[in-house]
């Protein structure tokens, strides 16, 4: 049965060159470092000096412990609005309240940013200021024949640095600076960039908004931060309708619609690397190393188990409301029991795109599609895409992007493919048919990972023709573009 063609317009526009914004310094002697342990008002504009002063306030708080480096507790930290009961050893408790001396550093250097060049400020809840992440084990330096461990962030940083300052100055270095950290082969031209890929392995923010306290890798995405949450938005992504404050904003989110990276063991193409990892751990993996202590249950993430665990607690929620009697273990549940029993709030955001029905999850909608519009899922693919349409509904996604390099590859093994399969073919009719054997379902996610990433050096984009009956068909042409604006699907 033929299928209806939906066809997709692509709108060529010419963006202009990126500004080269000058580099505003950041002055250390005009850091005002507030200790907020309790009341106290301490104030210096020295990172050592405030060390110092905040190890003075461990000490005071900790003479009691006999000996310290024997102790495992639960320690409130004592630091204002945070409130939060480290539970650990007390290495772990310290680890948090320096990390806090490290976040009043970077949320100085944001205060500073906004000031000077005129930002405009957050406007976000301010009550999460001083609320960190989740900090790892231990600060372990992971260059060869080091392995370092710190318990004060802004040094174990420090130390990390120093790696990187081991390399000559300059750029485009002979041989380059090649990163020791193990596992990881990296090499780039100056000890500058090695600097910033030594971030990705530590995890270090550069400054922090100094309203809400959120935490970024870099200025840029600092800059964002504070632009979003500008009224005025005057940049639109045609696709999926989403707004943005700035057109560098609105060119970076249209990548996102494009697959650049490629299943290397089936047809699934995905926009970002995480996105093949999890399908690579989730579909072509067999190991389940995350044991639940209280069932037989076995997850392949940590985030999988957790979420499991829930179903174990014996703490339940009540429904607030008077008369109520909605019991649950989730607090997902409530809110949804809330929304829909006590707001009015109609939760069914998921909209079919031929009739009139509308549904709660995708998972629903799914088999909606399948069993009664008699679609079939695109090969390599557990469900379907969904994005969302200016009713404010999630509807099907029925075209996809896919870089030309991707298809290119993809090309080439089918290609490759084909020619094995004839000469399978002729060998088979002279002779005999080899043992099969059976091949474990369990590989190497780092490998495969490093093998399927691919990254094209420009935003090359391809169309899609898709059938409403067979899901994603024949490709309908290239067009190679560096920046794209893309218009209203037609139909």
């Amino acid at each position: 049965m033929a299928g209806r063609f939906i066809e997709v317009a692509v709108k060529f526009i010419k963006m202009p060159p990126k500004k080269t914004s000058s580099i505003v310094p950041v002055n250390p002697r005009f850091l005002d470092l507030p200790c907020e342990w309790q009341e106290c008002q301490f104030v210096t504009n020295e990172m050592e000096k405030f060390i110092k002063h905040l190890s003075e306030h461990l000490t005071t708080l900790l003479s009691s412990v006999t000996p310290p480096e024997q102790v495992l507790g639960c320690f409130n930290c004592k630091w204002r609005n945070c409130d939060v009961a480290v539970i650990g050893h007390i290495s772990d408790y310290t680890r948090h309240v320096f990390f806090h001396a490290f976040h009043t550093k970077i949320k100085c250097i944001g205060s500073m940013l906004v000031k000077n060049l005129e930002l405009h400020a957050c406007t976000l809840d301010g009550q999460s200021c001083n609320l960190i992440p989740d900090l790892p084990e231990c600060l372990q330096c992971g260059w060869t024949h080091c392995g370092a461990v710190y318990d004060n962030p802004e040094f174990f940083y420090r130390h990390v640095d120093f790696h990187a300052d081991s390399f000559p100055n300059g750029n485009n270095l002979k041989g380059g600076c090649a990163c020791q950290w193990e596992g990881c082969d990296v090499n780039v031209k100056s000890k500058h960039k090695l600097r910033e890929h030594l971030r990705s392995h530590t995890q270090q923010k550069l400054v922090a908004c100094p309203n809400c306290g959120g935490l970024f890798s870099s200025r840029t995405k600092f800059f964002d931060h504070l632009e979003r949450q500008k009224d005025v938005q005057c940049y639109q992504c045609s696709y999926c309708n989403k707004k943005f404050q700035t057109e560098r904003l609105m060119r970076d989110h249209v990548r996102i619609h494009v697959n650049c990276y490629k299943c290397p063991l089936c047809d699934m193409t995905c926009p970002n690397p995480h996105g093949l990892r999890n399908h690579l751990r989730y579909k072509h993996t067999s190991e389940r190393q995350y044991n639940c202590l209280e069932c037989d249950y076995r997850s392949k993430t940590p985030s999988d188990l957790r979420r499991h665990m829930e179903t174990h607690s014996e703490n339940t929620i009540m429904c607030h409301v008077k008369g109520c009697c909605f019991v649950t273990r989730l607090y997902q549940c409530l809110a949804s029991h809330y929304q829909k029993t006590h707001q009015g709030i109609d939760t069914h955001r998921f909209a079919c795109h031929i009739c009139e029905a509308f549904f709660t999850r995708g998972s629903l909608l799914t088999k909606h599609l399948k069993k009664t519009h008699k679609y079939k899922l695109p090969s390599g693919y557990s469900r379907f895409r969904y994005t969302m349409s200016q009713d404010g509904f999630w509807r099907l996604q029925t075209v996809r992007y896919e870089s030309v390099n991707l298809i290119e590859q993809v090309i080439v093994n089918v290609a490759d493919a084909t020619a094995n399969s004839e000469e399978m073919a002729s060998s088979e009719s002279c002779d005999p048919a080899p043992t099969t054997e059976l091949v474990s379902t369990t590989y190497n996610l780092e490998m495969l990972g490093d093998v399927a990433l691919h990254t094209p050096s420009k935003l090359d984009i391809v169309t899609e023709k898709v059938t409403e009956e067979d899901g994603v068909k024949a490709k309908d042409s290239f067009i190679n573009t560096d920046d794209i604006e893309m218009e209203k699907v037609t139909q």
